[in-house]
């Protein structure tokens, strides 16, 4: 069973807590070493995670 599975089925139990955060974007350049993120990617992912969890219903 896949994560995004995983988040439908507890979703549909009830589980409204749960979320999937994919990060597919071609603005990353795997520039670093052997293929892994740049500092270039680290600030593309870094700017789209601030946004999906500023956009989460948190209440602390």
């Amino acid at each position: 069973m896949g994560w995004q599975q995983v988040v439908k089925t507890r979703n549909a139990a009830g589980d409204s807590r749960i979320r999937y955060w994919f990060l597919d974007s071609p603005a990353l350049d795997f520039l670093g070493c052997h293929w892994r993120y740049s500092a270039h990617d680290d600030r593309v992912v870094s700017e789209r995670l601030t946004s999906f969890v500023a956009g989460l219903p948190m209440s602390w």
